[in-house]
């Protein structure tokens, strides 16, 4: 059977995590599950690396949190939001709700802080993809529907269309030598410009209130 390995929480090996029902220290276990041909995240486990690489079953080995007071297992997505909640609280033992409350607001702080990085837009494509990348690897991504990537695909149809019409316009005008001068410059900047509209059109419409 084909092995994957996967730790989607590199900083468990870095300082200690506490369980969130006693207080205890939480200690690291291995785990195993098969991931079989016809389950949904079968295709993404064949994707790791470069192509496509088609498996039957696949072994998954990874990682979790432990309780050995309470014997109760998190995962690394669960331990997230549960260290986030007990730094917010400063505390170690959080309800449910506590950690639903706290991913709220962090939430919804996460959101703010997006819009506000809108200025970002006034740096040619440079600000288009810095947005991408937070929204990507942050809370966002659990709103974000998946449709990053299609805004991403629109960003660089965009980059590519603003070039083709400038050049066209270039073209009708290029007999004009001050105008000719600047063609170069001019498709590169307008273009790059073009790349952030559909990243600033995604944010304003995903999160503004």
């Amino acid at each position: 059977m084909h092995k994957v390995y996967e730790n989607n929480d590199l900083m468990m090996y870095f300082g200690q995590r506490y369980c969130h029902c006693c207080g205890g220290v939480l200690e690291r276990k291995r785990t195993e599950r098969v991931v079989h041909l016809e389950d949904p995240e079968h295709f993404s486990y064949c994707t790791i690396g470069r192509g496509y690489h088609p498996h039957g079953d696949i072994l998954v080995i990874g990682r979790e949190y432990w309780c050995p007071s309470c014997n109760k297992a998190f995962s690394c997505d669960e331990q997230v939001s549960i260290k986030r909640t007990q730094k917010l609280y400063r505390k170690k033992i959080v309800t449910k709700e506590e950690i639903d409350n706290a991913h709220d607001q962090c939430l919804e702080n996460a959101k703010k802080r997006m819009l506000k990085f809108r200025w970002l837009m006034l740096l040619p494509a440079i600000g288009g993809i810095i947005c991408h990348i937070l929204i990507c690897n942050s809370i966002l991504s659990e709103i974000s529907d998946h449709k990053e990537n299609k805004v991403f695909g629109l960003s660089v149809l965009a980059l590519v269309g603003a070039a083709m019409v400038v050049k066209a316009i270039f073209s009708i005008f290029g007999s004009i030598e001050l105008i000719n001068q600047y063609e170069t410059i001019s498709t590169l900047f307008l273009s790059l410009f073009a790349y952030n509209l559909p990243v600033l059109c995604y944010i304003n419409h995903r999160f503004k209130k």
